[in-house]
């Protein structure tokens, strides 16, 4: 029998190869595994692409990260995350922290709540399923929490309008507070650890990277190629071609690539695609997110893991400190930074590395321009999918025809969703399940 072809060696494709229990090949386009989940080191300062922190909740995961892959190897860290604006900071999350903003602001919240979740303004929204994103924020949080954070903030990471964006994502990404937890967070007295990722876990050693890295060590039963990426796929024949010259044969066939671009493999395989699938595929939309390493002089001159930034003098949606979040990520007297930018291909990366000292900065994340000793741009490529107007009915057409094609797909860009890290691990172990029967 042929094996079990998998396309790309990130999480959940080094999940699938974990738990399948029958023969694999691994296909990894770059020189190592781990996706997005790598950790880049420039002089001694230690990077993953953004803020890759492990939060885990399905039993079989945690036991196997904790007593498998990295055991004994994990610290625990509780958030210290903020929101820059009105010239200060406040905890996160903002809607039940607004303690120490200008007190027109916070009453515009309050009495913005208040109206959405009680009063007569807000009942034609309680009354059914918000359309989008905008009206989930209307309705859950009112007025007031729209306008000076959620709506703007929102718009930079996601460069669209709210109004554009289903609420279909939200989840356990997005909390809905309580009366209580609003007052408690005017008052002064609320909690920073609502949400998901309150807390989370991370490598004593290697940075994020290192997770990959042990997956790898304790997979059995298969090949990995690195260095190489799948050039076509002919869904008929059951082959996938290489850009080594290979061709391989597959009894199944897992992508965990984005998945307009396993279309566009598709399509240049001998058995084709539908056109309506082609265009489905040219339909789904994504951000790139441009980051930038930046090192600074000095220790953290704030406390914070990571700050949102929601008013427009700033280009950057969220500035990250790896430093803050774990000491030994820097070395002594310095302090790391992740600058992030969301857009379409309009920003250069000379740009991005010049936006991220101003916005450092002027959000008093750092003293001076003069205590920068580098900053460094990278760019992820299809960072956050767009869950517009299209998004559904496109993912929906290009779903049925892999189905009829045989070819499953799992993880982030597999899927071409909002998820985690253990979200990937999860899809990988899904589809290795529905495999082994």
């Amino acid at each position: 029998m042929e094996p079990i072809v998998i396309l790309g060696a990130g999480l959940a494709g080094l999940s699938a190869a974990h738990f399948l229990q029958r023969p694999w090949r691994l296909i990894e386009k770059s020189e190592r595994v781990g996706g997005l989940i790598k950790t880049e080191v420039i002089d001694g300062c230690s990077f993953d692409p953004t803020g890759h922190w492990l939060h885990l909740r399905d039993p079989e995961i945690k036991e196997l990260v904790n007593t498998r892959w990295l055991p004994d190897q994990l610290v625990t860290i509780q958030r210290k995350a903020a929101i820059y604006s009105r010239g200060v900071f406040t905890r996160f999350p903002y809607q039940v922290n607004t303690h120490g903003l200008p007190a027109e602001v916070v009453a515009e919240n309050l009495i913005g709540y208040v109206e959405a979740v009680y009063g007569e303004k807000g009942r034609a929204l309680r009354e059914r399923e918000p359309r989008d994103f905008a009206e989930f924020i209307l309705r859950y949080m009112g007025e007031g929490f729209a306008k000076n954070f959620m709506f703007p903030y929102n718009k930079k990471l996601w460069t669209v309008d709210p109004s554009e964006l289903s609420a279909a994502w939200v989840g356990r990404f997005v909390p809905r507070p309580t009366l209580k937890e609003v007052v408690d967070g005017a008052l002064g007295v609320g909690s920073d650890a609502l949400g998901y990722n309150a807390s989370f876990v991370y490598p004593r050693e290697g940075g994020i990277e290192s997770l990959a890295r042990a997956m790898l060590a304790h997979l059995k039963g298969g090949e990995l190629s690195v260095n190489t990426e799948p050039t076509a796929i002919d869904w008929k024949a059951r082959q996938v071609m290489l850009s080594d010259g290979r061709t391989l044969g597959y009894s199944e066939l897992l992508s965990t690539i984005s998945l307009p671009g396993l279309v566009r493999l598709v399509g240049k395989g001998g058995s084709g695609v539908p056109d309506e699938v082609l265009a489905a595929a040219g339909r789904l939309r994504a951000t790139t997110v441009t980051y930038v390493c930046v090192a600074a002089r000095g220790k953290n001159p704030q406390p914070w893991h990571w700050i949102y930034l929601p008013e427009p003098e700033f280009k950057t949606y969220r500035i990250g400190s790896p430093s803050a979040v774990y000491a030994p990520l820097a070395p002594a007297d310095t302090s790391t930074f992740y600058v992030e930018y969301s857009h379409h291909g309009e920003l250069s990366m000379a740009q991005a590395e010049a936006y991220a000292v101003e916005d450092l900065v002027r959000s008093r994340m750092v003293g001076s321009a003069d205590d920068i000793l580098f900053a460094r741009a990278r760019e992820i490529p299809h960072a956050y999918v767009l869950y517009d107007d299209a998004y559904g009915p496109a993912k929906t057409e290009i779903l049925r025809f892999l189905e009829h094609a045989g070819i499953h797909t799992a993880g982030r860009y597999g899927q071409w969703e909002y998820s985690s890290m253990e979200d990937a691990i999860l899809g990988g172990r899904a589809f290795a399940r529905r495999l082994n029967g």
